[in-house]
């Protein structure tokens, strides 16, 4: 599938986005094993440093919000990105990472959860679980629509006997309506993945908050760098 205005568009931001990105990773890092000398100038600094990878984040996504509203034809391209390497693609949900997988990967980097952290973070587990079956519904309802009646007569109508006049029209309006319903349902996603990730870090101190977005930053720069890697062999 050719990559569209806005997906280059896009694309280019994400070459920047991610300079900036491993400078935040080199911080959280550095973050992460600060001596604690002054405890309250250390939470401090390291929530500084949450606040602002959070905002770096988020520009992510509303730069590709932006760019899914202009996609168009080929708003397609944003469910299997062309910047993305296959591997990294194996583990899209709905065109990113899963919500869920937030809280794998806070298992594995925060080891010093409270009693009433975690029944917090198993209450915000069970939630996000149900916000992904709304979302892969609306997702599959959004899909199945292809196969509706209407679509599927116009469509035997023109492999039958060609396009006439009326079946374009009407295979248009189809089309129109299944790319307003995928740019919803990857919007929907999005919402969902960014309010995942903030609603953990309001359960989270600084320090431990650190810890879970070096990783989630981390794992984001090795599915990148899959992408040179695939690149150098072709």
């Amino acid at each position: 599938m050719p990559i569209t205005s806005s997906s280059q568009s896009f694309s280019s931001f994400v070459n920047g986005w991610l300079i900036r990105h491993r400078y935040f990773v080199e911080q959280l890092t550095c973050a992460s094993s600060y001596e604690e000398t002054n405890r309250i100038a250390l939470e401090e600094q390291q929530q500084s440093l949450v606040t602002q990878f959070l905002s770096h984040c988020l520009q992510y996504y509303q730069e590709k919000s932006s760019a899914v509203s202009l996609a168009g034809d080929n708003v397609f391209t944003f469910f299997c990105p062309p910047w993305f390497s296959p591997y990294a693609r194996l583990i899209l949900w709905v065109g990113d990472f899963k919500p869920s997988l937030v809280f794998k990967l806070t298992d594995s980097s925060v080891g010093d959860l409270s009693r009433h952290q975690r029944d917090r973070i198993s209450s915000l587990r069970s939630e996000t679980r149900r916000k992904e079956r709304d979302v892969m519904r609306d997702y599959a309802l959004v899909q199945q629509s292809v196969a509706d009646p209407p679509v599927m007569l116009a469509a035997r109508r023109v492999g039958a006997r060609g396009m006439v006049d009326g079946d374009e029209s009407d295979l248009e309006e189809a089309m129109e309506v299944l790319k307003r319903g995928m740019a919803r349902a990857m919007n929907k996603a999005d919402e969902l993945r960014c309010s995942t990730v903030g609603k953990v870090v309001e359960i989270l101190t600084p320090s431990q908050a650190v810890k879970v977005l070096r990783t989630i930053g981390e794992l984001h720069l090795r599915l990148r760098e899959l992408v040179g890697l695939e690149r150098d062999h072709e």
